[in-house]
């Protein structure tokens, strides 16, 4: 019983990271926009670097948190 606590705990940990990424990426999306069309510098392509980090990690924890929340409603 404690570890499925533990996991829930986890997950819900996860959750909110998801979204902080999620949340960053799409700021980092709208910098790359703004410098693209109201600066005209080569700025984006820092940011396009960073973004290109935050989207792929953030896909993969929604997976492994589909996959614990799979695991943990087999044990119950």
């Amino acid at each position: 019983m404690r570890s499925n606590e533990w996991m829930e705990k986890k997950i819900s940990d996860y959750k909110r990271f998801i979204v902080t990424l999620l949340i960053l990426s799409s700021y980092l999306y709208i910098g790359t926009l703004i410098s693209i069309y109201e600066y005209q510098t080569n700025f984006h392509y820092y940011l396009y670097a960073i973004l290109s980090l935050t989207l792929p990690s953030a896909i993969v924890m929604i997976a492994k948190t589909k996959r614990w929340q799979r695991k943990l409603m087999g044990n119950k």
